[in-house]
């Protein structure tokens, strides 16, 4: 996390110092009345997280001509939305572990984590509603892709036949979008050019991507203290990331051998160990963790056309940062 009043990646002293409201900017978001609503509201914002989405919008605000009023709260918003974003997905995946701890479906059961989950995007529009309507649009247009992207993710779970390039579009809908959103409202909050919100919208997008691409290796290649959650959960439930992928659309016989392992639909924790070595050994990880590279050189080109500093210093370090971490 680096310290308390931002992540190390973030160089710009305006955001710091606004991102150091931001938690509390939230818990009053998400005051509840009910005691088990507030407990699981707040629950994986007590355990941190990198904030990033939040940091993305304060620093695309930078490259505005104004300074908005309530910028923290569309910084918050978002914030909320993607912890929103997690519940869902949790309960979609039957995760038990989320950033070092119990999930909340584990925690509380299924259904309440959706009733919290919605909870968090309510208390998001709320806090949208002060802004103008564009902005209420392009949150909503970004959940419209955020849920698509998770449907045609469960649509094809356990599919071993699922392409790199579905794949590719199934995360720009799921995880890009979360990315592109803070970059662009940020922007367009603080009075940007068409040119510089597409610019940073852009580099979102491409951030997202590599993001993800990131993951993905991670999920086949990570442990417990590095991801706060259990390797391999993607890959138990049926979702197949792109190194797995890789390896399976080649005609070999360790793809002959992954798939069979994999189309057995509770597969032992010896069987999902031996699917990780297999993938690992292949050399897709690496591939897939290479593509990341790229993706984030491709992310801080889109910064070239704007004015050097230390907002596009943080992005810099941003991208490079999504693909080095740990986890």
């Amino acid at each position: 996390m680096g310290d308390p009043i931002g992540p190390d990646w973030l160089a710009s002293v305006p955001a710091r110092e606004a991102l150091a409201g931001l938690d509390g900017r939230m818990r009053e978001a998400v005051a509840a009345s009910d005691p088990a609503l507030w407990a699981m509201a707040t629950a994986l914002q007590r355990r941190g997280g990198k904030r990033i989405r939040p940091a993305l919008l304060l620093v695309a605000a930078e490259f505005g001509t104004a300074r908005p009023a309530h910028l923290l709260d569309a910084a918050a918003a978002l914030e909320l939305l993607h912890l929103a974003s997690l519940y869902h997905d949790d309960v979609m995946d039957r995760a038990v572990t989320r950033r070092h701890g119990p999930s909340v479906n584990a925690e509380w059961g299924e259904p309440a984590a959706v009733v919290a989950g919605t909870f968090l995007v309510a208390r998001a529009i709320a806090l949208l509603a002060a802004f103008d309507d564009r902005y209420g649009r392009e949150a909503a247009s970004a959940l419209v892709a955020l849920c698509t992207g998770q449907l045609r993710e469960t649509e094809n779970a356990f599919y071993t036949g699922l392409t790199e390039a579905e794949h590719l579009e199934i995360i720009a809908g799921k995880t890009a979008t979360l990315f592109e959103l803070p970059c662009r409202m940020g922007a367009l909050l603080a009075g940007a050019s068409p040119a510089t919100v597409e610019a940073l919208a852009g580099y979102g997008h491409d951030l997202g991507v590599a993001f993800q691409l990131t993951d993905d290796a991670l999920d086949v290649r990570g442990s417990y203290a590095a991801l706060g959650k259990r390797p391999l959960t993607d890959v138990r439930e049926g979702v197949y990331t792109m190194s797995v992928l890789r390896l399976l659309a080649r005609d070999t016989a360790v793809a002959g051998r992954v798939r069979d392992l994999l189309e057995v639909r509770e597969p032992t924790a010896a069987e999902l160990t031996e699917v990780a070595e297999l993938v690992v050994a292949s050399g897709a990880v690496d591939e897939v963790l290479a593509e990341a590279r790229s993706r984030a050189a491709q992310a801080a080109r889109r910064l070239d056309p704007l004015p050097s500093g230390p907002a596009r210093d943080s992005l810099v370090r941003l991208a490079d940062y999504a693909v080095t971490r740990a986890g």
